[in-house]
This record gives structure tokens, sequence and C-alpha cells, in this order.
């Protein structure tokens, strides 16, 4: 269908609610702040290293956390809260819950990777470890220029409510294909309200960014991820607005048969750029929603612009089940471009399943 069709006043209101975050960046208090310590060892070990960082279970953390020259911002083991905190500097992680229970809420946490960004697999600002069970809500922060992800909750031990957070990538960038909020290796979620723009990867490789990515199975490491529910968020300018991608045993890297159940329902997923040039193998992939699993359900959403056509257009899809098992696709509004209001927010910034970049 060709045009844009907002079923009640309640649903136009809320895309532009969730289209005027992106003009928030660091607006929350900052409280007392909290002087950095020297970076201390964490036992949390990547690329051999012993990561550092700048707070080590600090309880309730509020204020400002430069973690500059440490690995990580803020570390917990333990229980605690980080709540209307500023978290950047450091360049691994801005926040690791490794097992303990963790609000992250009304804090904004920025300035996570290398200095420059470039394309080595780390550089996220909020991470539910893989393999711990880390457990606590993440909402209601703002996000932005970190290097490989926004927020990641993984692994079948770990739980967290995703909701009604702004999280804001580099824009299209050639040296590291970024996602803006991963569920993934059976990580219990719901991912709801929240705002997910520029992530886009224009390098080479074969591989897309992800604006919502729920990700698992064989092909990927880990458990498959199901009966997650996304709903209700806004994407702009990603190359895969909602992404399930349930893999199985590779080198095929088939969609799963098991039942996975995740579902999209209710988005709003704006690109109006053909930005990808390899996800697609030869050339670009990008979707409104893609979906590689068994049993997954799209419906109500809103996709619209040229990046996310409504026809399979040598990779650009608005909704693609090409590489899917059973899906139940109803009630989706496309169009073929965006509304005049989100112009100024878009200018700027097949047999085998397309395989997603996730973060474990």
């Amino acid at each position: 269908m060709i045009g844009i069709n907002f079923s009640s006043q309640k649903s136009r209101a809320r895309l532009a609610i969730s289209l005027g975050t992106l003009a928030l960046f660091a607006c929350v208090p900052l409280g007392d702040a909290v002087a950095a310590p020297v970076c201390s060892p964490t036992g949390f070990s990547r690329d051999n290293i012993n990561l550092t960082a700048a707070l080590i279970n600090p309880g309730d953390v509020s204020g400002d956390v430069d973690a500059t020259g440490c690995n990580i911002g803020v570390y917990f083991t333990q229980n605690g809260r980080v709540r209307n905190a500023n978290v950047h500097g450091a360049n691994y992680f801005g926040i690791v819950n490794n097992g303990a229970r963790v609000e992250v809420a009304n804090s904004t946490i920025s300035d996570i990777g290398e200095k420059p960004f470039n394309g080595t697999q780390h550089g996220v600002a909020i991470y539910w470890a893989f393999g711990s069970a880390a457990k606590g809500n993440i909402h209601d922060n703002v996000v932005w220029n970190y290097q490989k992800g926004g927020i990641v909750v993984n692994g079948p031990n770990a739980s967290s409510n995703i909701q009604q957070n702004t999280v804001i990538g580099l824009g299209p960038v050639d040296f590291i294909a970024q996602n803006g909020i991963q569920a993934g290796f059976g990580a219990d979620t719901q991912i709801q309200q929240n705002t997910v723009s520029g992530n886009s990867y224009t390098g080479a490789g074969g591989a897309s960014s992800g604006g919502i990515l729920v990700v698992g199975g064989d092909c990927y490491g880990g458990p498959t991820t199901t009966n997650t529910r996304v709903q209700n968020n806004t994407g702009v300018a990603n190359d895969v607005g909602v992404w399930f991608s349930n893999l199985g045993t590779p080198p095929a890297c088939n969609p799963v048969s098991t039942t996975t159940k995740d579902t999209a329902d209710g988005n709003a997923l704006v690109n109006n750029a053909v930005t990808n040039t390899t996800g697609n193998g030869t050339g670009p992939y990008q979707a409104g929603v893609s979906d590689q699993g068994s049993g997954d359900m799209i419906q109500n959403n809103y996709i619209c612009g040229p990046g996310y056509p409504g026809s399979d257009t040598g990779g650009l899809f608005a909704i693609d089940v090409t590489a899917t098992n059973n899906p139940t696709v109803k009630n989706n509004t496309i169009c073929a471009a965006a509304p005049t209001g989100m112009a100024s927010l878009l200018a700027a910034p097949r047999g085998n399943a397309s395989k997603a970049s996730p973060v474990q």
C-alpha cells in the first residue's frame, strides 16, 4: 500500500514525540559530580585484556563519570543503579552489568570507543554481559557516539525491559557496522518505545547495520532469542530498522526451524536513502523489517522511504521474509516517501539469509 495512513491521533502523536527526541542529547541533570578514580582492574576480560574501570560496584551512581583512559566506565557484579549520570570516555564499555541487578535510567552515555573510532568490534555504551545473569531495566537514557553498539543485552540468563531510550548512531560510516539496540543469545527482553537512528554501514565485507537487532542461533555461536516483542519504536536511517536473525548451523546458516515467535508490532521505520553497499554480498541490503526465524509476527508497522521500498529492489525491502519460516505479516503500512516534517531528520545522518554483525 502506498501512502501515509495513521490509524489514530494517538499514533500520530507518538511518532511526533519520538522523532522530537532526536534533538535531545545530554539534557539530564548531573547532580553531584563523581570524581573518576584511577582505572582499576575488574577481572572481566576481552581480547586477552583484563579490563579496567573507573568505578567498580559503586552502588548508586549519579553525576559525571569521566572514564577517559579506562576500558569501562562503571562495572557491576553487585546490585546497583545508574540514574541522572553522564558516563563517557571509556574505550570498551560505558556500563557493564556482569551478573547483578542494575537499573540504568535518565542518564547519558557517550564517547565509548577508540579515539578516533575504528573497526575493532568493541565500544558498547550499555552491556549486559553474555554468560551472566545480568538483570535490570534500561530506560529513559540518551546514548550516542558509540563505536559498535548502543545497548546490548546478551545471554540466556540475562533480562531487561529496554524502554524509551534514544540511541543515536554515527550515521553512514565505512569502518564498522554499528547496531543500536541488540537482544541476543537467549536474552529475555521487551524493546518498546525507543528511538534509534543512524546505524548505517557503507563499507566492504558483506555487512549491514541494525537499528534494533534480535539475534541468536548456532551460526552466531549462541542460543536462539525467542518471544521478544519489539513494539512502538521509531527507527530512522538505519540499514535495517528491526532485524530478527536466528540462524542455524554453519556454514549454511539457514533460519532456524524451531519456533522463535519474535514480534515487530507498531514500529515506525523510515529510511530515505540507500547507503549500504555490500550487505547483500554483491550489493546493498536494507529493510524496514528483516525476518530470519520461525513463526515470527510482523504487524501494524509503518515503513517508509526509498531506502525501504515496497518490493525487492536489488536487496532493498520494506519487509524481507525471503529467508524465514512461517511468518505472519499483516496490517503494515508502506509508503514511498517520508512525511515532509521528517525530511530534515533524514537528509543527514535471495536464497541465503543476510547475516547481521552482533556483539557477543
